[in-house]
């Protein structure tokens, strides 16, 4: 998922015609932290994310785009499983 992301964000900035050190300064970031944010081997912040889709100047979604779905039989299988337990009703 992290590298997807990451991928995501590379291809922004390049788009945005940003170099990893000014979208970094901007960021207010060291260099090498985002460089491992576009390699997906930092596992970085929501305000990390934010910031990058706020100076790339992109919607969150394109960042995101890509990125592989659960899958749905195990998902309900996990549900059934482990039901919401419900706290008996108060009597009085």
């Amino acid at each position: 998922m992290l590298q997807v992301i990451g991928k995501n964000i590379r291809t922004a900035r390049l788009k945005a015609g940003l170099t990893q050190e000014c979208l970094a300064e901007l960021m207010g970031i060291h260099v090498q932290t985002l460089s491992n944010v576009e390699r997906g081997v930092y596992p970085f912040s929501v305000t990390t994310f934010v910031l990058i889709k706020q100076y790339l100047g992109v919607d969150a979604e394109r960042l995101l785009a890509d990125i592989t779905e659960p899958d749905g039989e195990r998902t309900e299988r996990i549900k059934r499983l482990f039901p919401r337990r419900r706290k008996p009703a108060a009597r009085g």
